[in-house]
């Protein structure tokens, strides 16, 4: 943004405060928007302008107030660095304060301020669009938003605006609102352009509540040399919305509850009699946003196809909108608005009615790049809503507004199957040598993808081992699936992808078809070797499609296994020791010693065979009949290692700049079928064997099992490293009322029955 607001103070006085400072009091006050680039010259005109002064008889002097740690001081503005610095003010809107005093006889006139046809040469400030006027002490807020409005007609009645910004309230002049009657009819429609006159202009493009909005020029039709202008504006909610043209529209401002951008609604947010709005919903979601920041609820009256009328949640508050339909299409027209409440807005309202997971959602969406480099999360959502609106929310409404936010920004589930034809399209042709494959079902419903960049097939054809791992793992997503990964180790043992597929689950099907693309890609390789974890489906499928592969099993995986089954640790280690021995006689040590302690686990590693995961019996060259000064092979060199990396991968780019042949784009991919599974979903995932697991103790008595909200337990006291109950808070037999037992234990209880 090329402008920034400022605030012109005059007629007032500084008035000393107790802590020191100064302040200007009894003022009127001017706001408007101006260059970032404003020079001192300019705004001396400006106040000129403004103050309208005489220059012959008085001095003029312009201070800004700026916030220093602890207080607030006076700066003085003389030249163009002292402009650039009060425009510099992020924190809050820049004030010119304006004091005048009487020339004297030896001070040279009018050396200082440019003449008052300069001032009137500068076009960032006419009073009809840009500037609005107040009082200090009222309340309200006037046109901040740059949007157009008709000329100034101060003998036509005001209309306010709304909105609290300086906690004042600050009046607009709208002329064209006062010929608009409370009933809708067409005659109105032709009378609104005899009476437009001397309508601003804003050529291109029209401004509307800080955000642009494609158009036309806004130059009236009945100005001289100008002709009708047609604004031509297509709603967010219908793609094939038909075009409307209101008669006389180029005096009004459009209202738009929601950009294409999802940009966060602006504070000076304002809503005028004589506003359109595209639609009901646009108009809703404004009074929202705007019902949030002021701190107060609303209801609807009545509302139907053509009327919309919004009232104060408190019973006789005389709060109300009324809006209605316009003949000629869908905008809705702001025909009556009272911005007055007879109830007391002191009430706080922590659960705010409107404001629901969508608007939350909206508000958040621009933030979720840029909340410091990382995803929000549902109490960042509670956080951010309770700093900016004063608004407590549930977790679920934060979780809710959260995914919602997240389908506006990276787009839905729905519409990211549909665009799998197009993206591995446009893959192919950014990374030449890629393979892609998309499966459906005959209905269109989504079964298999597979991918493989050309870059990863050269580089483990040329460079790698022949030594391939695959495995799925379960995705959580909406409609969930399994994702299959073929990786490798390249020389310096890290992880290089060859491929990665998608498909519904981990079954014979599945794996069959991603072994098929797989092989598809890569071709006969001699002396293959596949490395994986014991799925059934896995052995299945290479047994089929890659007969002349040897298939092992993960050690890995393979431990971890035995210390599920059987629960002991030292089992899985010495299976360790069996499996890295490079000779007979170590491996039946240790076998030998693995049966003596457990026969169980013994008899499960033999049944999982040998040649599957101990290097000894290992059928793919294990032995290496090779000379001393040939046991580098070319895999580990540093050359091959660049090499394997030398291939860019290029990305896709945003899919609005994809050129995809219309076959492509016409195929039709629908989310896969899916069924929810019965009872309440798992909180918490599968811990691993080898993950060390916390048993949760109760910090008030110390004790397992429990915890602090339904302890019964005395608390515990700290008395050096230890953690001791007193005697007192420990619990007492009800018969002897002795320590260290309860009643069904007291030594006393059958004496006691007798």
């Amino acid at each position: 943004m090329n402008r920034v607001r400022i605030v012109i103070s005059y007629n007032g006085r500084w008035e000393q405060l107790p802590d020191g400072s100064q302040r200007f009091v009894g003022s009127d006050n001017r706001g408007m928007y101006v260059s970032k680039n404003m020079t001192y010259e300019e705004l001396v005109a400006i106040v000129q302008t403004i103050v309208n002064y005489d220059v012959n008889k008085y001095n003029v002097d312009l201070l800004s107030i700026s916030i220093v740690p602890g207080s607030t001081c006076r700066t003085f503005i003389r030249n163009d660095d002292d402009v650039q610095f009060m425009l510099g003010e992020d924190r809050v809107i820049p004030q010119v304060c304006v004091s005048l005093t009487e020339r004297t006889a030896g001070d040279m006139v009018g050396n200082d301020i440019p003449p008052l046809e300069k001032a009137q040469q500068l076009g960032s400030f006419s009073d009809s669009n840009q500037v609005f006027t107040q009082r200090s002490g009222s309340e309200g807020v006037g046109n901040m938003c740059g949007v157009p409005q008709v000329a100034v007609n101060h003998a036509a009645t005001v209309e306010p605006q709304i909105g609290d910004v300086f906690g004042c309230r600050i009046e607009q002049y709208n002329a064209q609102c006062d010929v608009l009657n409370d009933e809708v009819d067409n005659e109105a429609n032709n009378q609104q352009v005899d009476d437009l006159q001397n309508v601003d202009e804003e050529p291109a493009q029209m401004q509307t509540h800080g955000r642009r909005v494609q158009g036309g020029s806004g130059t009236a039709p009945d100005m001289p040399g100008t002709s009708e202008v047609r604004y031509n504006v297509t709603t967010s909610d219908s793609v094939n919305a038909t075009t409307w043209v209101i008669p006389g529209a180029e005096s009004y401002s459009f209202g738009t509850g929601r950009s294409n951008t999802l940009a966060a609604p602006e504070p000076t947010t304002m809503i005028y009699k004589g506003q359109f709005f595209p639609s009901k919903k646009d108009l809703k979601r404004l009074v929202d946003d705007f019902a949030m920041r002021q701190n107060f609820e609303w209801k609807v009256k009545r509302s139907n196809k053509t009327t919309l009328h919004l009232v104060c949640i408190v019973d006789d508050c005389s709060w109300k909108l009324r809006a209605v339909r316009r003949d000629e299409g869908t905008y809705f027209q702001v025909r009556s608005f009272v911005n007055e409440h007879s109830c007391p807005l002191e009430e706080v309202h922590r659960r705010h009615r409107q404001a629901s997971a969508v608007i939350i959602g909206e508000l958040i969406a621009p933030r979720l790049q840029q909340h410091d480099g990382r995803l929000m999360r549902p109490k960042d959502v509670i956080a951010d809503m309770k700093t900016m609106y004063g608004i407590q929310i549930m977790y679920s409404k934060a979780h809710d507004a959260l995914q919602y936010a997240l389908s506006l920004t990276y787009g839905t589930h729905e519409e990211s199957f549909q665009l799998l034809p197009s993206f591995a399209y446009v893959l192919e042709q950014q990374n030449p040598g890629t393979i892609t494959d998309l499966q459906c079902a005959d209905d269109g419903k989504f079964l298999y993808f597979f991918m493989s960049l050309g870059s990863s097939i050269r580089g483990f054809r040329r460079c790698m081992r022949p030594v391939i791992a695959v495995d799925g793992t379960h995705l959580k997503g909406r409609f969930g699936g399994t994702m299959f990964v073929a990786t490798t180790q390249d020389g310096n043992e890290q992880v290089y992808p060859i491929a990665f597929g998608y498909g519904d689950l981990e079954n014979n099907l599945s794996w069959e078809w991603f072994l098929e693309c797989l092989r598809g890609v890569l071709g006969h390789i001699d002396d293959l070797v596949f490395i994986s974890d014991r799925h059934a489906s896995i052995e299945v499928g290479i047994s089929k499609v890659f007969p002349y592969a040897t298939h092992t099993i993960c050690c890995w995986h393979f431990g971890e296994n035995m210390k599920k089954r059987f629960h002991r640790k030292d089992v899985a280690d010495i299976m360790d020791n069996a499996a890295r021995s490079y000779r007979q006689i170590q491996y039946d040590r240790h076998m030998e010693e693995l049966r003596k302690l457990h026969k169980g686990a013994y008899d499960y590693a033999i049944d999982a065979g040998p040649h599957k995961w101990s290097r000894i019996h290992c059928p793919q060259r294990r032995e290496r009949n090779v000379d001393f000064t040939s046991l580098c092979a070319d895999y580990y060199k540093r050359e091959t290692l660049i090499d394997a990396y030398s291939v860019h991968i290029m990305p896709v780019g945003h899919p609005s700049s994809w050129v995809v042949p219309s076959d492509i784009v016409a195929r039709v991919v629908l989310n896969p079928k899916t069924k929810r599974q019965s009872g309440r979903p798992m909180e918490g995932r599968h811990v691993s064997s080898s993950e060390r697991t916390t048993s949760q103790s109760c910090r008030r008595c110390g004790q397992a099992g429990h915890n602090s909200r339904r302890c019964s337990n005395p608390p515990m006291v700290n008395e050096g490293p230890s953690r001791i109950v007193p005697e007192e808070y420990r619990r007492k037999c009800s018969i002897c009322h002795s320590t260290g037992h309860n009643k069904k234990t007291c030594p006393q209880k059958d004496s006691t029955v007798e």
